[in-house]
């Protein structure tokens, strides 16, 4: 959900066309002005299509992502067209949806393990929607923390290229290729240990061979880029269908198409406001800006965060910030703290949002201990007076980690839970287990593909 240029202009055209059907109906209908506006508002609607699509797409991928992380073959599988391929780093090409499935299962039994972390996070998109708004293909950062207790722990990256298809209203994965590009030991790290990329199965042979010859890291190899280069290439326009303008008939036509126009660019001006607001609360957090965070919230809006219990109210909401640190003071400390991969659905209505993401933060003390905190955000905003705002914060962690120590080795341990001298409001909603147990934070959507 990131601000795509096309997005503001497609916004400033929808005004600019209200004022001029205005005119043409002041000035009774022309043929040529009523056909000149049908093309204009059929290019918005093209335009309008290709940022909706996006949105859905980035959810798609992000959805996989969570899919994957806690051993839901089935349910990322049927994310995939029937006829989908997927080709993961050296491992070759699977193709179909039931051959997609068997190399998921391939990788462990169905559902959330205990002793396996496999966080595999879907990061910088770009995605590139087709003139007709039927297909698309998107670029993304792949960056994975795996382990399986007490036998080993990887870092490791990749860049996928990826296809999708719209059948009938709901976009698919029609491609899943990953170019690995790092895998390494946690316990070495990049600069000392760099894994070859990896090789096709042998209890589950592909269906093709790798489709293209390269090498990780420390080899150099640059994934082809789907799309032209944003300044020098050809930007690829959409072009509207030619009965989307010969249904603008009239005036009264174009002005029911720029109604449902608004209101459609008013829904995705509303998921790029979410996504802004829940990175500018990353920011505040990260440096112990509590009046400033504390600020974003609803006044009866409520925090939760580690099993520490509900607050309610800003008033509770910033009491809760003071178990963190002290306000502005942030000297030795380190606290960066980042959210990505979201997926974010908008109420018909605009009035509300349900929000799942990633959190990650990397913690310590100068000279002291530095300290890791993966999590998972299942959020809801609102909008107040036409402001959002968030509404609850709600945080499931994942895991703390000394630096150190890493994930092979860690012990389990709580989250922290209620401080008694400073209480919440209310006990925990849901009560989690961490890594190396196993938890699947449940989830505000049901699957876009299958409805499950």
């Amino acid at each position: 959900m990131k601000r795509n240029p096309l997005f503001a202009k497609t916004t400033i055209a929808v005004t600019a066309l209200a004022a001029a059907i205005s005119a043409t109906l002041l000035a009774q209908d022309s043929t040529t002005e009523v056909q000149v506006l049908a093309q204009r508002v059929a290019t918005l609607q093209a335009e309008v299509v290709n940022l909706e699509a996006e949105n859905e797409i980035e959810n798609l991928q992000g959805i996989f992502g969570f899919y994957y992380d806690k051993n839901q073959w089935q349910q990322a599988a049927d994310l995939f067209t029937e006829d989908a391929t997927l080709e993961w780093g050296g491992s070759g090409v699977y193709a179909g949806k039931a051959r997609i499935l068997a190399w998921l299962q391939s990788h462990g039994a169905e559902g959330p393990q205990a002793g396996v972390l496999n966080d595999q996070m879907q990061l910088q998109p770009i995605v590139t929607v087709a003139p007709d708004g039927l297909t698309a293909k998107a670029r993304w950062h792949l960056f994975s923390q795996e382990a399986k207790h007490s036998v080993e722990h990887y870092w490791g990256t990749g860049i996928y290229e990826n296809e999708y298809r719209n059948e009938d209203g709901v976009w698919k994965l029609s491609k899943l290729k990953l170019y690995s590009s790092m895998r390494t030991p946690y316990d070495d790290g990049w600069g000392v240990t760099a894994l070859p990329r990896s090789t096709p199965d042998t209890d589950l042979p592909p269906d093709q061979a790798p489709t293209i010859d390269y090498a990780n890291y420390p080899a150099v190899f640059v994934p082809p880029f789907h799309y032209d280069h944003p300044v020098t290439g050809v930007p690829v326009v959409a072009v509207p269908a030619a009965d989307a303008v010969t249904s603008l008939a009239d005036t009264a036509a174009i002005s029911s198409a720029l109604n449902t126009l608004n209101v459609r660019i008013g829904l995705l001006q509303d998921a790029d406001a979410v996504e802004r607001l829940h990175t500018i609360y990353g920011y505040y957090l990260a440096h112990n800006q509590w009046d400033e965070l504390t600020g974003i919230f609803t006044e009866d809006g409520t925090i939760e965060i580690a099993l520490r219990g509900v607050y309610k109210g800003r008033a509770s909401v910033r009491r809760n910030l003071d178990l963190y640190g002290v306000q502005n003071e942030l000297h030795g400390t380190l606290h960066n703290h980042m959210q990505y991969q979201p997926v974010i659905h908008i109420a018909a209505d605009g009035q509300s949002a349900l929000m799942r993401s990633r959190a990650w933060s990397l913690m310590g003390n100068y000279g002291g201990v530095g300290r890791f905190m993966g999590g998972t955000y299942e959020n809801r905003f609102e909008k107040r007076d036409g402001v959002w705002q968030l509404h609850m914060d709600q945080q499931i962690n994942t895991y703390f980690a000394v630096y150190d120590t890493g994930w092979k080795d860690l012990e389990w341990r709580p989250a922290p839970g209620i401080t008694d001298t400073n209480p919440p409001d209310a006990p925990p909603t849901i009560y989690f287990e961490m890594y190396p147990r196993a938890f699947l934070p449940p989830y505000h959507y049901q699957n876009p593909v299958t409805g499950r």
